[in-house]
């Protein structure tokens, strides 16, 4: 009886100590997820780079030939993230027209993640799929593919 209960002691508070990490992972998750937003809309280079890989980090970009999409190549957050944070600032009737939907975040054993979210900008949703990994104790946006969708107005 006695191991009994040492057993379901350890067992539990193993499990209590798995969703305290959990809950921290998904927390530094959706802060990156909220840094891109942030950065992208209002051309914050700073919160750009925290939410981004600027060292490996890629991004999927659709290769076109006569308007139609014919593959993807990479494109370097390195290269990219300059010219999204220097961009001209947006109005503010823009910015009210803004809003960020996390879809679904999926996570894997503390060290990676993948996470989909719609991103309006205006007339335009994108819709991204994020690749994410725990670099250094922060979780960084490493691989980013989308879809862009349009609305009238």
């Amino acid at each position: 009886m006695k191991y009994k209960l040492i057993l379901i002691f350890a067992l539990s508070f193993t499990l209590s100590s798995v969703c305290q990490d959990q809950k921290e992972d998904l927390a530094g998750i959706k802060t990156a997820i909220k840094n891109y937003y942030d950065g992208y809309i209002y051309r914050d280079i700073n919160k750009l780079n925290q939410a981004f890989d600027t060292i490996n980090g890629a991004m999927k970009v659709p290769v076109k030939e006569n308007g139609k999409v014919v593959g993807f190549r990479n494109r370097w957050f390195k290269e990219l993230l300059p010219k999204w944070g220097n961009r001209k600032q947006m109005p503010s009737k823009t910015l009210a027209n803004c809003k960020l939907g996390i879809l679904n975040i999926d996570l894997v054993d503390s060290q990676i993640a993948s996470a989909k979210i719609s991103m309006q900008v205006d007339t335009v949703t994108y819709i991204d799929i994020l690749s994410l990994h725990k670099i250094q104790n922060a979780w960084k946006i490493t691989n980013k593919m989308y879809t862009v969708r349009e609305t009238k107005k």
